[in-house]
């Protein structure tokens, strides 16, 4: 896995989570604290002209261009706001600082509680990243690309507001899978293990492995299990049905979604730019022992 380590961040963008009154307090203080120790700042454009108790001189950022460069995002609330940050700045391949403002968070490097950690971190110089895969993700109908996105974390076809069990054939490189009849299908990232794949009954993949995961959601066979494939080979997935008046869609970090007709064509490659990440400086397994009640009696004596 290829990794990095960065300098002393001169030029820092604060990306906060939307519509959330805790997380914008802590950006202003953090800005603040921040352009005290001769940091420059950036926030989204949209989050200055909302609001008005920025300092002077922070810097709104409607592309990510700025001239001198972003050494550093620092995303303050949950996954969602990491991976929405992610998305924004991923093929320009700039490291992703996460602070979670929540309980459960697999993907931020510190806590709520350890804020001036971070700030201090991050003027001293030191942080490590690491590179995170991505899915290019394209609709093929007719021959024709219709839609396309890149996805960090997962892409996913589910039914619409009518549940419907949909009929999903699936090949990997040049081989058939299966036909699954299901509620939908996931197709993650190991970044993305930990989300809907997870909750779908999906494995917990560590990152750097290289690979793709594809868990049917709800399957009508219970032989139909998640399985994991090489990262290397394209994933295709044909909408098949049901032909009776329904709907379909595609969704793509739960932030892009397109609906799909009859015989769509999901075709998920690896993406050639990945994205890079400030990992948590805790394992996944820490998080799950410690907030999803994996720790047994025997947690204290080996932690």
């Amino acid at each position: 896995m290829e990794t990095g380590k960065l300098g002393p961040c001169n030029t820092v963008v604060v990306y906060p989570r939307p519509e959330s009154p805790e997380g914008h307090r802590l950006s202003v203080d953090l800005v603040r604290t921040l352009m005290a120790r001769n940091v420059r700042i950036a926030v989204p454009e949209q989050v200055l002209r909302e609001h008005d108790d920025f300092p002077e001189g922070t810097i709104g950022l409607s592309e990510p261009e700025l001239e001198g460069g972003i050494d550093l995002v620092l995303s303050l609330g949950g996954d969602g706001t990491l991976l929405r940050a992610s998305r924004w700045l991923g093929a320009r391949q700039i490291p992703v600082l996460g602070v979670n403002l929540g309980d459960l968070g697999f993907l931020s490097a510190y806590g709520k509680d350890e804020l001036s950690d971070a700030i201090d971190d991050v003027v001293a110089g030191g942080l490590e990243w690491e590179a995170r895969e991505r899915m290019h993700v394209e609709v093929i109908r007719d021959g024709e690309v219709v839609a396309s996105d890149t996805s960090h974390n997962d892409i996913y076809v589910k039914h619409g507001v009518m549940p419907r069990l949909l009929q999903l054939a699936c090949y990997v490189g040049e081989q058939f899978m299966a036909v699954y009849t299901a509620d939908g299908l996931v197709i993650c990232t190991p970044t993305g293990s930990t989300a809907y794949n997870l909750a779908a009954g999906g494995p917990i993949v560590t990152a750097g492995t290289g690979v793709l995961t594809v868990t049917p959601i709800c399957p009508h066979s219970l032989t139909h299990r998640p399985v994991v494939v090489s990262g290397a080979a394209p994933i295709r997935v044909i909408y098949l049905g049901p032909t009776e008046e329904s709907r379909a869609f595609l969704t793509s970090d739960g932030q892009w979604t397109t609906e799909m007709l009859i015989n769509d064509e999901v075709r998920v490659t690896s993406a050639p730019e990945k994205a890079r990440m400030v990992p948590p400086r805790t394992s996944v397994f820490h998080v799950l022992a410690n907030k999803l009640g994996w720790s047994g009696s025997a947690w204290s004596e080996h932690s």
